[in-house]
């Protein structure tokens, strides 16, 4: 992927994507765009996920905090405030009334998937498949959480997701800025290409009323970002300068994702319609 001479115009539509404003009203890019939340929604419907296919315990918070990278009290917060989100059903267990699974409803499997997807589109724009991924994918919430619970079983025997990517990590860590990220290199990406897209412009005042942050917030981030020598944006919200080893690291984290969701996508819509699904979302 990294090879084809086009490799990074599906890129700049992933960026575009990915700092769309959030269709939902319940604040979602301060509950899901933070790596410690994300990935505790990531390893909640692995779980769930697991477990429908059974081979795995069932999903109950005292499992989720076992696995999860945050701490048990944060966990629970979470989970409790992505309950009232109408994001997770506590249902409680046939054999236990005293214990309850956690499932995950539709509305958290597409806030999750919503990077995966995006990268599966730009794969299948690279090479298009002999069947549509996308489209098979996410027609079906049952067969979405099974494609992102096979992504977290591969996350948890190996992390070459996140851990070999440290400059990508870093930037997850604070709230947003992986979208923030996406609209710093999308903005390189149209600049390049002299196009004009959907991306916000790098305002502090656009960026934060975008993802719903602060403009100290976006202040912080960029200024860090300048001092860690990734990117820079003089006032007016123009791109003055980015570090190659900050794009390298970028689009190789990117090919990465759009094989390893490609992968699993070709074999979760190779056994569509030969099982049920019966997940309640």
């Amino acid at each position: 992927m990294l090879a084809k001479p086009d490799f990074r115009d599906p890129l700049l539509k992933y960026c575009v994507t990915i700092t769309q404003p959030p269709g939902a009203s319940w604040p979602s890019n301060k509950v899901f765009v933070q790596k410690l939340r994300y990935l505790t929604c990531y390893i909640l419907i692995g779980n769930y996920a697991r477990w429908q296919r059974g081979e795995g315990n069932p999903p109950t918070l005292a499992a989720l905090q076992r696995a999860a990278v945050a701490s048990p009290r944060q966990i629970a917060g979470y989970i409790k405030d992505l309950r009232h989100g109408g994001y997770i059903v506590a249902e409680q267990q046939e054999r236990d009334r005293r214990r309850y699974h956690l499932r995950p409803t539709a509305a958290l499997i597409h806030e999750v998937a919503r990077s995966p997807l995006a990268f599966l589109a730009a794969s299948e724009r690279l090479e298009p498949s002999s069947r549509p991924l996308v489209e098979t994918i996410s027609s079906s919430p049952e067969r979405m959480c099974d494609w992102l619970g096979r992504s977290m079983d591969c996350y948890q025997d190996d992390d070459s997701l996140f851990a070999p990517f440290r400059t990508i990590v870093q930037v997850t860590e604070r709230e947003c800025g992986y979208p923030l990220m996406a609209a710093v290199l999308g903005a390189h990406y149209a600049a390049q290409r002299g196009l004009d897209t959907g991306l916000p412009t790098l305002t502090y005042r656009v960026l934060a009323e975008r993802f719903q942050v602060s403009r100290q917030h976006i202040g912080n981030m960029l200024a860090e970002a300048e001092r860690q020598g990734w990117f820079s944006i003089v006032p007016g919200g123009h791109l003055r300068e980015i570090s190659a080893d900050f794009i390298a690291e970028f689009e190789t984290w990117a090919a990465g994702q759009m094989a390893h969701y490609r992968l699993l996508a070709e074999l979760v819509s190779s056994r569509a319609g030969t099982e049920p699904e019966t997940m309640a979302v």
